[in-house]
C-alpha cells in the first residue's frame, strides 16, 4: 500500500470518529478544528493544542478532554500545530485573543525558551501539559508511566533470553518521556545483572512525524532507515531493539527487512504508544500501550482543579501503561 494511503487511512479514521462524536468541524482556510456547537460563543472556552491529528490515539485524547470539560459547561477549541513551534505560538496567541479560560497542550518539541507557552506560564495562566514538560516551565502535566512501561518492555525481552538489547531514539534524550523510558530500560537491565548498551541515536534532533515515518516505511528509504541498516549490518548488532516510540519501531522493522533479517527470529522489536496502524502490520508490533482517553480526561481534570481554586505547586499525573505482546518479540536465534 502506498505511504499516502496508509497515512490517509489513519487520518480518515480519526476524523470520522471525531465527527461521529460531534467534536469537530473544519474551519475553511485555517487548517484547525473546532467543536461543532452553535452555542459555543456563549459558553466558557478551553483551548486544546496538539502537534498532529492523524490517528485514533489523537482522537481519543480529544474525546477524553471534551467529555470531561463538557460536564462543566466548557467548550473546547481544538487546534493542530503541525509540529511547528511558530504555528504553536500563533495558535496560543489566537486563543488568548479568543479569551479562553485555560489551555491544554501537547507541546512541540523545541529547546527554544522564547515561546508563547513559557510566557503563559509566567503569567500563571491556567495551563496543563500532556505527555511532556520542560525545564523552567511551571505547569501541571498529565503523562504516561514512561519508566514503568519501558521497564516492562525491557524485562519482557530479558525473559525471552536477550542480552544485547538496544534503546533506539533520536538525539533529544533530555525530553522528559524519553529520559524516563531510557531510565526504565536501564533499570530493567541492571536489575537482571546486565549492562545497558549506549543509546542508539539516529536521525535529526526532531520528532519523527507520522507522515515521514509512514512514507519511509512504505517506500523503504530515508536517512533513518539507511543509518539503521548500517547498525544492523554490524557483526555485534543487538538481538533486540526497544524503540522510543512506534514510529521509530516501524523504521527498524523496515531496515531489518531490507537487510534480510527475520523478525523476530533475527531481531526482536518493541515500540511505545500502540498507534492503531501497528496492530495491522504484516508482523504486528509488540508495544507499550498508553491510554489516550484517560490521558485526556486527566489533563482536563487538572485544568478544572485550577479553575476551582487549586493554587499550589504544579502536579504531574502519571497514568498506567500496558505491554501488549504481539509477534515482533521472541527468543534470540541460536
Amino acid at each position: 500500500m502506498p505511504w499516502h494511503e496508509i497515512e490517509d487511512f489513519s487520518l480518515r479514521k480519526a476524523l470520522d470518529a471525531a465527527e461521529r462524536d460531534g467534536l469537530l468541524y473544519r474551519v475553511a482556510g485555517k487548517g484547525t478544528f473546532v467543536e461543532a456547537d452553535p452555542a459555543a460563543e456563549a459558553r466558557r472556552l478551553v483551548g486544546f493544542v496538539i502537534p498532529q491529528f492523524r490517528s485514533s490515539f489523537d482522537n481519543n485524547l480529544l474525546i477524553g478532554v471534551e467529555r470531561t470539560l463538557k460536564k462543566r459547561d466548557y467548550c473546547v477549541l481544538f487546534c493542530n500545530s503541525e509540529r511547528r513551534l511558530e504555528e504553536e505560538n500563533d495558535l496560543l496567541a489566537a486563543l488568548m485573543r479568543d479569551r479562553v479560560d485555560g489551555v491544554i497542550i501537547w507541546p512541540v518539541q523545541s529547546d527554544d525558551l522564547d515561546r508563547e507557552l513559557f510566557r503563559l506560564s509566567m503569567r500563571n495562566f491556567p495551563l496543563v501539559l500532556m505527555d511532556r514538560t520542560f525545564p523552567y516551565l511551571e505547569a501541571d502535566c498529565a503523562l504516561a508511566d514512561n519508566r514503568g512501561g519501558a521497564y516492562a518492555a525491557t524485562k519482557h525481552l530479558i525473559e525471552l533470553g536477550h542480552r544485547k538489547i538496544a534503546f533506539l531514539a533520536r538525539p533529544y534524550l533530555h525530553l522528559l518521556p524519553l529520559a524516563e523510558r531510557l531510565a526504565g530500560y536501564r533499570q530493567a537491565l541492571r536489575d537482571a545483572g546486565l549492562e545497558p548498551l549506549p543509546p542508539l541515536l539516529v536521525g535529526e534532533a526532531l520528532e519523527p512525524g507520522t507522515g515521514y515515518a509512514l512514507r519511509a516505511y512504505a517506500n523503504a528509504t530515508g536517512p533513518d532507515i539507511d543509518a539503521l541498516r548500517e547498525v544492523l549490518a554490524e557483526p555485534d548488532r543487538p538481538t533486540a531493539i526497544f524503540a522510543m516510540n512506534d514510529l521509530m519501531a516501524l523504521l527498524v522493522m523496515k531496515a531489518a527487512t531490507l537487510n534480510d533479517l527475520m523478525i523476530p527470529d533475527d531481531l526482536s522489536v518493541i515500540g511505545f504508544d500502540d498507534l492503531d496502524v501497528v496492530s495491522q502490520l504484516h508482523v504486528p508490533l509488540t508495544t507499550v500501550a498508553q491510554n489516550p482517553l484517560d490521558l485526556g480526561k486527566t489533563a482536563a481534570q487538572l485544568l478544572l482543579d485550577r479553575f476551582n481554586g487549586y493554587h499550589d505547586a504544579p502536579r504531574q499525573r502519571r497514568l498506567p501503561t500496558e505491554l501488549r505482546v504481539r509477534e515482533t518479540s521472541g527468543p534470540p536465534s541460536t
